[in-house]
């Protein structure tokens, strides 16, 4: 057998038949129509890049994530500019004016001597200058309070034209000394008068009147043929409670 016959006989096969996947074929041209059958050759070089193809159709979007945790806080921006002012608003319903605060005054004054005691002395005034509200009572001599508050009180005393006659009087709550007053001619024939004052915190019910301590003081309220109001008893409401 010759070369030719040898090779025919071992790599010839039938056109029909399958060739592997990992070797390549070559068809010859000859009389007997035979294909030639070789082992697979070197790996070539990676081509070049062909150009990008058309943009793909937009995803679905995907679902909403976890909130991720609150950053820290950035620092403060500059102040801005103050913005136009605004429209002038409705005007408000009426309001109701508060309540008028109570009045309460009196002034009264005496025109007869207190002549001298031997005992404490409730001293009365027969001249009734002003009494609104009503809360001094003539009969006693007495400010009885109507209304709890802070009340100012002030009284007079004055001396007899004697020497060596004196006086000593006290503003009195309840029973209670409040303030005093004190005067004392000596070896003069003279008038002496003073004044003294307070204010007191009351409530309702509570009593303040003059009184002229024992012991042979006297107080002198004329003054001449016309009178006079020498002796004088006044207060009046600071502020309610």
């Amino acid at each position: 057998m010759d070369v030719k016959a040898l090779v025919t006989l071992l790599l010839v096969s039938v056109v029909t038949s399958e060739v592997p996947e990992d070797s390549c074929s070559r068809q010859l041209n000859n009389s007997q129509n035979i294909t030639v059958l070789a082992p697979a050759g070197a790996k070539g070089e990676q081509g070049a890049m062909g150009p990008q193809g058309p943009k793909g159709d937009l995803g679905d979007a995907g679902p909403t994530g976890v909130p991720g945790k609150l950053g820290p806080a950035g620092p403060k921006g500059e102040k801005g500019h103050r913005g136009e002012r605004g429209q002038v608003g409705e005007r408000g319903p009426l309001g109701t004016s508060p309540p008028t605060p109570p009045v309460v005054a009196f002034s009264v004054a005496r025109t007869e001597d207190v002549s001298e005691t031997s005992s404490d002395t409730l001293v009365t005034y027969d001249i009734v200058i002003t009494n609104v509200g009503g809360a001094f009572n003539k009969e006693t001599g007495k400010f009885v309070a109507a209304i709890g508050g802070v009340y100012y009180f002030t009284f007079t005393g004055r001396t007899a034209w004697n020497a060596n006659v004196h006086y000593k009087a006290h503003l009195m709550k309840n029973e209670e000394m409040v303030v005093s007053l004190q005067e004392h001619n000596g070896d003069l024939g003279q008038h002496n008068s003073g004044s003294t004052s307070a204010i007191l915190q009351l409530r309702h019910g509570d009593e303040v009147w003059v009184r002229l301590d024992g012991g042979g003081g006297s107080l002198a309220g004329r003054g001449g043929p016309t009178g006079g109001r020498f002796l004088t008893f006044s207060g009046f409401l600071i502020q309610a409670e």
